[in-house]
Parts: structure tokens; C-alpha cells; sequence
């Protein structure tokens, strides 16, 4: 026969099944989003390397002059080199299914049906492709608009076209990879054919970019003395080296995406067990503070304290339990969906469904410690209870205090309404548990806030970012034109107003023992250019008289943490090695464009030869603020007319069009950061029902009274929501001022993870206003159950309460 002790256990687990579910879920839904957290944590981190390690990307990459098989074999032999592969890249204009013309990177890969270097994963159709066919890479696949199965139009430098068929879609996770390309949201659309199509599209057949792998592939500083091997080979056989990259075999081109992504994914973890932590407390607070009577009884029939404290150990690890066995294997799952959400976004491969040892070792310990540890004061104060305060009825330790203030401003407004005033008195009647109560639901909110200021303060970043991309046309051209020639071949265009033009090479930044560092974009500006307005974060920028000198970019103070204004850079442009001075620092569009530095256009012109001429031109309409849409307007009318005047155009491309690929790439967090503070809104919205849930409880007598002197179900519905409000508005003033260093916070996180640099902050009315609707709407929510449980309350029933 059971026990009276785990009778009583029992009877109080599944005797009120409300009040034991709200337990259970105050506990679930902590754990839950633990288990969230912790899982796409560990999954990204490790998934992110094992994915990108598979498919065995290069090392050191290096985009040169034509070569042929001879070379790659020669490198094969190097030192330190594990395996070597020859590509012939080429970047094409291709028709998307709009009828504009967009550039899109072609790789001709030999073997591809055995490719050991940058490997692919397909996802539909067929790989290797064969003569005149072509496999897409999925993340760019909706710029081009077409389907599988389709013909894919591509324009060759002489003008004419020709069609492919498009027979493929795969996943390359080293899109991004090489310097100076942008990284991946930034990244044409790649297409993949066989060497056999290249004549056919006006190209030859010889190789123009390297991929090497080394045996030492994670060590980034014996790549690079291997890089060095390599190099000597490469020039000694007379291919002059245009442009270099190194990666470790695990550094995912997207990583400073995922450091951002799991430096939110730090804080939050500890900002919900925090929140968690209050909302178990708080319910195990007001459980044990209705069950005083019963401890009472018990001690009066004999029970001591260590029996009567282990009887509600026991039931609240009982409750623990249940709350492990329901939020494992939902946050296990949910996991997953957010996992693939982002993972189709960051180019990340999952490695498939599994189980995260850390995650559930963490639920188990916090189920089973956590609820333990938030009830041990409310235990060690129960099992305290005198016994003739229970036989009395009067227990002074435990007696409600209306506060005093409450009492003034009913004798102050007494033409507040009576309903008004009981949910005043009733709200403040328990000032530790509304303390709790406020806590957990505003940490929920700030969170929610904070959200919606980070993505402000990254949207203002973006608009910053239109600083360098004041024109409304950006053109690019397969080689230098001159600019007079340009500017009037413009002027014929309607809507044209100013054009500049721009010099654009690319440079290898060399270290000490002619080591080269990595490679470096210049680009020469005209010193009273009005189309860029660099962010300056040091230093200065490009003056009248300037030569040798140049504004380099976020990307350079990482690789060189100790590189200041006035020091020197030592670069090779062309093969003639040269000082540059840096005059400023500025910030761009983060690390993962690469190594960038903007110097005079007359300096740079001169050392290319091609003074007077332009690689990059810049074109502003007649009248200013055009939106996207009409940019692009205006660049097929240039793109057409320049095309009809026998211009060779590698890109005409809207200026807008870059920030709204940029703040693609960033949405993906903001999103994922939405997704997340939910949960915390959810941990708040239940710390309130549990509250009112109690509350109610706790009034049982007087609600049944006032029924009994004639108090209708409207009113004491009423008496509840406007409670739960006031609550709500409470707590949404407390999380308007929490959101701020909140926001700075994560801000911070994710702008020196991704820019190395502190956060522009922002702050936006949107969450502010946005919390206040939702809390006012949890609010109502989470006080109808309560409320319905009110107006149901007979007289019998009151009477027979306990």
C-alpha cells in the first residue's frame, strides 16, 4: 500500500492538473529554449567545419596568366603541397529572366567527375555536366530566375551570344573563399562546365587559377610558407601571379557570419537561463505559499521538517521530470528547423539529425537542480510554520500588507471606479511575487526590444554603407577605356548626369623575406570625386597632392593589428614593388570583403600605364534620390546604349544593388535573432499566466464572496485582465529602459564579429511599440483562463476551498 507521504505527493501532482501543468511548463519551456540554444550552438560550430573540411577546399588560391597541365604537375612536386588542380575561370554576362544582363563566374574543372579540390554536392539533376551544358550553384540561382531544364543565355566578349542547358543545381560551401571577391553574399552566380565548352564560348583552353591543397592544412602559417614554394614555381615558369589567396581547410568562408551568429546565440543562452531561473522561482514560490495550511496539519499530526521537506522535494523533482521528458525532444526538433533555416542562408551543410550530448546533459542538470534550488527557501520557510499558527489561522509572518500608497489614492480619487482600485490593491498585494513576476516578463521584453534596435542599428550601418555607392550606375568594363571618350558617350543618355572614372588593380601586400601577405584591391579616385564619402574611423582621407599614400579598409587591422596612420605598406602591383603610406582607416562592408584600399586615381593610373583611362566608372542621373527600381532603369539604357557604341561591359549594375545584397546577408541574422527572442517572449507570457493563474487561487474566498453580495461575471472578469494589464504596462516600462544596454550588447557581438568594430548603435519606436501591443495582448491572454476559473467559482465551491 502507498505511503500517506507519497499519497500526498500524488494527490497534489494530479489533483489540480492546471496548477500542475503550469509548473510543468514554467520548467518545460526554460529547458526548451536552453536546448535550443545549446544545439544550434554545438551543430553550427561543428557542422560548419566538418561540412567545409569534406570538401576538401584549397588552401592557397591563385588567379594568374594562362597556364597548362606541365604547371600543375610541377606544383604537385613542391614541397609541403598535398594536391593541386587547374580551373579555367571566366566571368560572363547571362540573361536573367527579366531580360537584364548580370555577370555570372563560369569554372571549366577537368575530371569533374572525380574532382578532389573544391568538391561539390548536388541537389537536383545531373553532375558532371556535359559539352554545352551547365550545373548552377543554388545560393545565386534566383538572381538568374530560371529553371531546371532551361536554356541559359550568355553574352561572349565579342558581342554575340550563345545558349546552355541548364541540366544541375548544387551546393559549393567554398563560394566566397578567395580574396577580394566580396565573400558569399556578395558573390556572382557560379555555373560549372566542361573545359570541352570553353572554345565555344570564345575562350582557350588553358588554366588561369590554381587550387592547391598542403598537408598542413589548418596551420595557416605553414600554408603560407608552402604559398611562398608555390609562388617561386609558378613565376619561375613565367605566369605572372595576379591575384592570391590562403584558407585553412576549416575556415568556412561564412565563419565570421557563424562567430556573430554563436555570439548571440552566448548571450541569450545566459540572458534565458537567467529569465528561467526567476520564472521557476516564482512559481514554486506561490505553489508552496498555498500549501502552508497542509504543512501545517502535518507537523500537527506529528510529521518533522526533514519528512515534510522531502515530500516537496519529491514532488518538484517529480515536476522536473515531466518538464525534461516534454522539452527534450521539442527542442531537439525545433532545433533543426531553425538549423535549416539558416544553414540554406549561411551556406552551411548539416551533417544530418542528432543528438547533442551537451544539450541534454544541460536540460538535465537545470531540470533537476534548478527547480530544487528556487524552492529551497519557500521549503526551509514552510516546514519553519508554527502550529498554532495554523490551529489559530493567523499567521503574522505571512500576512498581505496592501501597500499604503495604494490606500491614499483611493482616499485621494474616490471617483476612481471600485474595480479599478480592488485590481490596484490585489496587483500589489503580493510584492515579492510581482517583483518576480516583473523580472522574468521583462527580461522577456527587453530581449524582444533589443532585437528590433540591433536590427535597427545594422540597418543604419547599411544606409551608411550608400556612402561609397553614391552613384546610381556602377560600370565595369572588360578593359580600361578612356574616360573623355566615356563621359561623352554618355552625355548622350537621357538621365545621365555626372560621370567619373576609375582605376582598379590588384595588389599583393607583401611581409617580411618578400613573403606576400595576401592580395589587395585598389582603387583610384579621383581626389574631388563626389561619389564616395568614406566612413573614417582614423586618420584622413584623400587630399590634393597626395601620391604614394592610401585609405585602407576594416579587413587590414586584423591581419595587421598593429598597422597605424603614418606607417608604411609594402605592395607589388605588376611585378614593381613599392611604400604606400596609410593616411586613414575606414569602415566598409566588413571583413569578409576583403583586404580594400581607396588612393588617388593619378598615382595609380600612372604606375598601371593607363593614365586617362578607366576600368570602373560611376554615373549619377540628373536628379537625385532615385530608388532601386529606376537605377536599374537607367543602367540597362546605359548598359544598351554603350553595347550599341561597341563597348565590351563585364557589369552595369544598379548602385543600390549592392546594399540590398548586403543587407540580405545581414537579415539573416536579424532574423534569426526574431526567431529567438519569441522564445524569451514566450518564457515571460507564462511567468504572467503562472501569476495570475495563482492569484486567482489565492482569492478564491473573496472572489466567492463578492459573487455572493452580487458581483457580476463581467466584473470579476474584469478585476482579473485589468490586473494582468497593469502588470503588462509595468513591465513593458521596465523593459523600454532594460533594452538599452541589452541592445548595445548584442550589437556590440554582432558588429565585432562581422566588422571588427564597435556597433553604430540604434534605437527604433518599432520594438518599443511593437512589445507593447504584444505584452498587452499576453497580458489579456494569459488572465482569460484565470479569469474564466474566476467567474466559475460558486458559492458551494468557495465555502468547500482549502
Amino acid at each position: 500500500m502507498m505511503r500517506p507521504r507519497w499519497r500526498k505527493v500524488l494527490s497534489d501532482l494530479i489533483g489540480n492538473l492546471g496548477r500542475s501543468l503550469l509548473v510543468v511548463l514554467s520548467i518545460a519551456v526554460g529547458l526548451f529554449a536552453i536546448g535550443i540554444l545549446i544545439t544550434n550552438h554545438r551543430v553550427i560550430a561543428e557542422d560548419m567545419v566538418t561540412g567545409y573540411r569534406a570538401v576538401n577546399p584549397a588552401n592557397i588560391m591563385l588567379v594568374t596568366t594562362p597556364f597548362d597541365d606541365d604547371l600543375v604537375e610541377r606544383v604537385k612536386s613542391v614541397k609541403g603541397v598535398r594536391d593541386a588542380l587547374g580551373v579555367h575561370k571566366i566571368s560572363l554576362r547571362v540573361q536573367t529572366v527579366h531580360g537584364d544582363w548580370i555577370p555570372m563566374d563560369f569554372n571549366a574543372i577537368p575530371d569533374m567527375g572525380t574532382q578532389a579540390i573544391n568538391r561539390v554536392h548536388l541537389l537536383e539533376g545531373t553532375w558532371p555536366p556535359e559539352d554545352k551544358e551547365v550545373v548552377v550553384e543554388q545560393s545565386k540561382l534566383s538572381e538568374i530566375g530560371v529553371g531546371l531544364g532551361d536554356w541559359i543565355t550568355v553574352e561572349l566578349p565579342s558581342g554575340k551570344t550563345r545558349r546552355l542547358h541548364f541540366v544541375g543545381i548544387v551546393k559549393d560551401l567554398t563560394l566566397g573563399a578567395a580574396a577580394g571577391g566580396g565573400g558569399f553574399f556578395l558573390a556572382a552566380p557560379q555555373g560549372y562546365i566542361t573545359p570541352a565548352t570553353l572554345p565555344w564560348l570564345d575562350q582557350n583552353e588553358a588554366w588561369n587559377t590554381l587550387y592547391v591543397t598542403v598537408e598542413e592544412g589548418n596551420d595557416e602559417a605553414a600554408i603560407r610558407q608552402v604559398a611562398q614554394r608555390v609562388r617561386r614555381e609558378v613565376e619561375a615558369q613565367g605566369v605572372l601571379i595576379l591575384s592570391s589567396a590562403v584558407r585553412t581547410s576549416e575556415n568556412h568562408p561564412n565563419r565570421i557570419y557563424v562567430d556573430a551568429v554563436v555570439g548571440v546565440l552566448f548571450v541569450l543562452g545566459a540572458l534565458v537561463v537567467f529569465l528561467s531561473g526567476f520564472l521557476i522561482t516564482n512559481t514554486l514560490n506561490a505553489l508552496l505559499a498555498q500549501q502552508m495550511v497542509q504543512i501545517g496539519v502535518m507537523k500537527l499530526i506529528g510529521a518533522r521538517r526533514w519528512q515534510v521537506a522531502g515530500i516537496y522535494q519529491v514532488l518538484i523533482l517529480t515536476y522536473g521530470v515531466l518538464a525534461l521528458l516534454l522539452a527534450l525532444p521539442l527542442s531537439a526538433r525545433f532545433s533543426y528547423v531553425l538549423l535549416d533555416y539558416l544553414a540554406n542562408r549561411i551556406n552551411l551543410q548539416l551533417q544530418g539529425f542528432r543528438v547533442v550530448p551537451l544539450a541534454i546533459l544541460v536540460q538535465v542538470v537545470l531540470a533537476l537542480a534548478v527547480p530544487q534550488g528556487a524552492a529551497l527557501l519557500p521549503i526551509l520557510h514552510g516546514v519553519r510554520v508554527r502550529i498554532h499558527e495554523v490551529i489559530s489561522g493567523i499567521r503574522p509572518s505571512e500576512a498581505v500588507q496592501t501597500p499604503h500608497w495604494i490606500e491614499r489614492l483611493q482616499k485621494r480619487f474616490r471617483g476612481l471606479p471600485r474595480p479599478l482600485l480592488i485590481s490596484l490593491r490585489n496587483t500589489f498585494r503580493r510584492t515579492q511575487r510581482l517583483i518576480l513576476t516583473l523580472i522574468t516578463l521583462t527580461l522577456g521584453g527587453a530581449i524582444f526590444i533589443a532585437t528590433f534596435n540591433t536590427q535597427a542599428a545594422i540597418e543604419r550601418y547599411i544606409q551608411q554603407l550608400s556612402r561609397y555607392f553614391l552613384a546610381d550606375v556602377n560600370l565595369t568594363f572588360e578593359a580600361p577605356q578612356r574616360i573623355q571618350r566615356v563621359k561623352n558617350d554618355l552625355a548622350q543618355v537621357p538621365g545621365v548626369g555626372h560621370v567619373e572614372g576609375w582605376a582598379y588593380t590588384r595588389a599583393d601586400l607583401m611581409g617580411e623575406g618578400d613573403q606576400v601577405l595576401d592580395t589587395v584591391q585598389l582603387i583610384g579616385v579621383p581626389i574631388e570625386t563626389t561619389l564616395v564619402t568614406p566612413i573614417l574611423r582614423e586618420g584622413r582621407w584623400l587630399q590634393a597632392g597626395d601620391r604614394n599614400v592610401l585609405v585602407v579598409n576594416e579587413r587590414f587591422r586584423a591581419t595587421l593589428p598593429n598597422l597605424h596612420v603614418g606607417d608604411t605598406l609594402h605592395l607589388r602591383i605588376n611585378g614593381s614593388e613599392r611604400d604606400w603610406v596609410v593616411v586613414g582607416f575606414l569602415q566598409l562592408a566588413g571583413q569578409n570583403l576583403g583586404h580594400l584600399a581607396y588612393v588617388p586615381y593619378d598615382e595609380l593610373s600612372r604606375q598601371l600605364g593607363q593614365s586617362g583611362r578607366g576600368l570602373l566608372f560611376r554615373v549619377a542621373a540628373d536628379r537625385a534620390n532615385l530608388t532601386l527600381a529606376e537605377q536599374e532603369d537607367l543602367a540597362r539604357r546605359v548598359d544598351a546604349y554603350l553595347k550599341g557604341r561597341g563597348y565590351n561591359i563585364s557589369e552595369a549594375r544598379a548602385g543600390l544593388s549592392v546594399l540590398e545584397k548586403t543587407a540580405k546577408g545581414l537579415d539573416v541574422l536579424t532574423n534569426f535573432l526574431l526567431i529567438l527572442s519569441g522564445l524569451a517572449a514566450i518564457v515571460g507570457s507564462i511567468g504572467l499566466a503562472g501569476t495570475m493563474s495563482l492569484n486567482v487561487m489565492e482569492r478564491t474566498r473573496e472572489i466567492g464572496i463578492m459573487r455572493a453580495i452580487g458581483a457580476s461575471d463581467g466584473t470579476i472578469r474584469l478585476l482579473v485582465i485589468v490586473e494582468g494589464v497593469l502588470i503588462g504596462l509595468m513591465s513593458w516600462i521596465l523593459a523600454s529602459l532594460a533594452a538599452f544596454p541589452i541592445s548595445r550588447l548584442l550589437s556590440n557581438v554582432i558588429s565585432h564579429a562581422i566588422f571588427n568594430a564597435p556597433a553604430l548603435f540604434a534605437y527604433t519606436p518599432t520594438g518599443f511599440l511593437a512589445w507593447l501591443g504584444v505584452v498587452l495582448v499576453l497580458s489579456v491572454i494569459a488572465s482569460l483562463l484565470p479569469a474564466r476559473t474566476a467567474v466559475r467559482l460558486t458559492i458551494r465551491e468557495v465555502l468547500a476551498y482549502e
